[in-house]
């Protein structure tokens, strides 16, 4: 819960968190650093003055033995030991028995069993060099090694090598306590540093990128509410300034589409005003024109039977009866197109749909050498489609695919089940294509190129499959032929 909290947070509060955990991350760490740092300095200073203490009193014992006057090491030690941070010096015998000491009461007992352990260990090594010992409240321990020089001969046998052990304890308590109260003022330093830092911080957020974020936000909004005239400028060359200059070439781009689309509307709006009068003054023309045509087909049709078969007129009235019929198909075309019928969807199987097409398509390739490739729906599902509407579509795809094929060639119509509730037809030809450039016109009203046609077949079939709430989509090229692909949703329940 609490990621997707922090999901759902604004950008500047993301920021602030951030920079909390890091400038915090760091003051630890430069806190730690420094701490480590001072107790390391003390450690050295510590066994440094271990070391200058061994050596000065080491350099007193050799001038007391030198000169025949033991009595002043004694006074050595305890003026050496008058410091308070060095609590007492000691020099003992390898067998740990105490000889000489700060503390003149101890002088001929012998060390603790810590200390002699220590001692031990100290001997044991290869490299007899000062050691120094990190003691329990804040207490240094060093050894350091009196060796049998020929000014101790007097005293000790030439042949033993070590005289003694030199013991320092040193109290650096009172350091600890300044480093503690120095490591305080460090930690106040980081903190105040770390507020400071992150005020800083959050005001260049604020003035860098917050501010220039909202503001684009806000050109953004009103864009969004359909404001295109709104002007946008950059003053900077960072990343924010490209982001702007960037939604300002949108934002001019989508107001240039934007004028386009209103004025390629405008011309439609004009154009189907214009088509909407066409078909009015279509349909009327039409119902005027079938009247007398009616009448003329009629008569022309009683002269026609009464007309010996050996009359030369007979070959004439037939051509005028033939020349009428294709005048009354013009005039249906123009009523279909102007007042189309109501769907009747009913539930059929599209299959009949396709060979009723096609039975009534075989008359046109009676003069030509052309197969029809038929795949229906095997299963037989039914589909709620307008059958009569969707057989026109079909049978209006397969004359103009007869048109194409000169000669010899094939037509196939493939019918399939898409996404469990979508039927495709798909109907190819071999023919001779259509042209790139008029591919996307052949749907357009009254657009035609045969000689004899009204260009309104292929309008007339897009309307009936928008009206099933379908599409049809068409892929050509040249000499090889057209390929029509019909989706409609037609398989659901009748509720």
């Amino acid at each position: 819960m609490i990621l997707i909290n922090i999901k759902e947070w604004k950008l500047r509060h993301k920021i602030i968190l951030h920079v909390v955990i890091i400038g915090i991350l760091t003051a630890i760490l430069l806190t730690f650093l420094y701490i480590k740092t001072q107790r390391n300095i003390i450690h050295t200073m510590s066994r440094q003055k271990a070391e200058l203490v061994g050596s000065m009193i080491e350099s007193s014992i050799f001038s007391a033995m030198k000169d025949g006057k033991l009595e002043n090491v004694q006074t050595a030690l305890q003026e050496i030991a008058t410091p308070s941070d060095i609590k007492k010096i000691r020099i003992i015998s390898p067998q740990g028995k105490i000889l000489r000491s700060s503390e003149e009461d101890e002088i001929g007992s012998t060390v603790e069993s810590s200390t002699l352990d220590k001692m031990n260990e100290f001997l044991s090594k290869k490299n007899l060099s000062d050691i120094i010992f990190i003691r329990p409240k804040s207490t240094i321990q060093g050894f350091h090694i009196i060796e049998n020089r020929n000014e101790c001969f007097n005293c000790h046998s030439p042949s033993k090598k070590i005289n003694g052990i030199l013991e320092v304890n040193i109290d650096y308590a009172a350091t600890v306590a300044l480093l503690q109260k120095n490591q305080l003022k460090g930690v106040i330093i980081a903190l105040v540093s770390l507020v400071i830092l992150n005020f800083v911080i959050l005001r260049l957020f604020e003035k860098i990128i917050n501010r220039p974020i909202f503001q684009l936000k806000d050109k953004m909004k009103k864009v969004q509410e359909g404001d295109l005239n709104i002007q946008l400028s950059s003053l900077k060359n960072d990343e924010i300034g490209s982001l702007t200059q960037s939604f300002a070439i949108m934002v001019r781009k989508l107001k240039e589409a934007n004028h386009k689309i209103e004025e390629l509307f405008n011309k439609q709006m004009e154009k189907a005003e214009h088509l909407a009068s066409i078909g009015e003054l279509a349909a009327g023309l039409a119902h005027e024109i079938r009247n007398p045509i009616a009448g003329m087909k009629g008569a022309l049709e009683i002269i026609n039977e009464k007309t010996d078969e050996k009359d030369i007129r007979k070959e004439i009235f037939t051509e005028i009866l033939l020349q009428i019929e294709k005048i009354n198909n013009i005039i249906q075309d123009l009523l279909s197109y102007a007042k189309p019928k109501e769907m009747s969807v009913n539930l059929v199987d599209p299959n009949e749909c396709v060979k009723n097409a096609m039975k009534l398509a075989a008359p046109q390739i009676s003069d030509k050498d052309i197969h029809f490739r038929f795949k229906g729906l095997e299963n037989g599902t039914p589909a709620y489609i307008d059958a009569d509407k969707i057989q026109e579509v079909i049978l209006n795809l397969m004359l103009n695919s007869i048109s194409a094929i000169n000669k010899k060639g094939h037509i196939t119509i493939d019918l399939r089940e898409r996404n469990e509730r979508g039927l495709e037809i798909i109907l190819s030809d071999n023919g001779k294509g259509i042209k790139k450039e008029i591919l996307s016109q052949i749907f357009n009203p009254f657009f035609t190129t045969k000689k004899r046609g009204t260009g309104l077949g292929l309008s007339i079939c897009k309307k009936i499959i928008m009206a099933h709430k379908g599409s049809i989509e068409v892929k050509s090229q040249e000499r090889k032929g057209t390929t029509f692909t019909i989706r409609l949703p037609v398989f659901q329940s009748e509720g």
